[in-house]
């Protein structure tokens, strides 16, 4: 890879900044990106990161995947399985994630932005599957993570007719969830990541985890798992209890 760099990425205080920056071509994905977020993630030190922000530079998040790269695809579905890894590889990731979304998040922007845990949302960006405008099918997760998102109706009517839903759309659909003037979306996103970082690191992990293990199964089913492996119990919560005890102001609001 030469040239410009297509990934950024930070890391400070705790947030790893990972911002697509193709922004000449509104941040399409071609798979040299995947490689570059691949090879970040792969020297990011987990233990410093309490939430990572996706995002994407200049106006628009991401326009989908770069047809010239397609086009030159190889035939043999190696780019495939790397692209689909790597969309996984961000939506498994220990921590919470963040998607900041302006301008357009069509088709594979769409996929990548569905491996967020949290999406915040220009009022007027704009959301879009296309995979059947280009005579295409989706390989990164999306027939699996947009109707979990959003229920099956309303991702086969996104799949199906190709529609274009603004950002303030895509909050009453289930899609995002904030959108703010474009204006203010920076300023919202950094609250968001902020109040995150003030939590717990330990909590936010344990958690997700939970809820990730127990996608799919049934009320009591998850109920008996979270009963079971959940980091809540155990021999070391009661010292836990009471360092965040010691910790705490002596006032009279001391419960946890």
């Amino acid at each position: 890879m030469t040239g410009q760099q297509s990934i950024i990425c930070t890391l400070e205080d705790g947030l790893c900044r990972l911002t697509l920056n193709r922004p000449d071509k509104l941040n399409a994905l071609n798979v040299h990106i995947f490689e570059e977020i691949a090879a970040h993630l792969d020297t990011l030190d987990y233990n410093r990161v309490g939430c990572l922000l996706l995002s994407g530079a200049g106006r628009s998040f991401c326009a989908g995947h770069d047809l010239d790269d397609l086009a030159s695809g190889d035939e043999g579905g190696q780019t495939e399985r790397i692209e689909n890894g790597l969309v996984e590889r961000l939506a498994t990731l220990p921590f919470p994630v963040v998607a900041s979304v302006r301008g357009h998040c069509y088709t594979g922007g769409l996929e990548l932005v569905l491996a967020a845990d949290i999406i915040v949302a220009a009022e007027n960006a704009r959301f879009a599957d296309t995979h059947a405008k280009f005579d295409l099918v989706p390989i990164w997760g999306l027939s699996q993570r947009l109707p979990r998102r959003v229920g099956m109706a309303k991702a086969k009517e996104m799949i199906f007719a190709s529609r274009t839903y603004s950002g303030a759309e895509a909050v009453k659909m289930g899609l995002a969830n904030l959108a703010v003037p474009e204006e203010e979306l920076d300023s919202e996103v950094e609250a968001l990541c902020a109040d995150i970082l003030a939590n717990s690191r330990r909590s936010n992990r344990a958690i997700k985890k939970l809820l990730q293990d127990t996608d799919g199964m049934s009320l009591a089913a998850g109920n008996a798992w979270e009963l079971h492996h959940s980091e809540g119990h155990g021999p070391g919560f009661a010292e836990l209890i009471r360092s965040v005890r010691a910790g705490k102001e002596k006032n009279d609001e001391s419960t946890w």
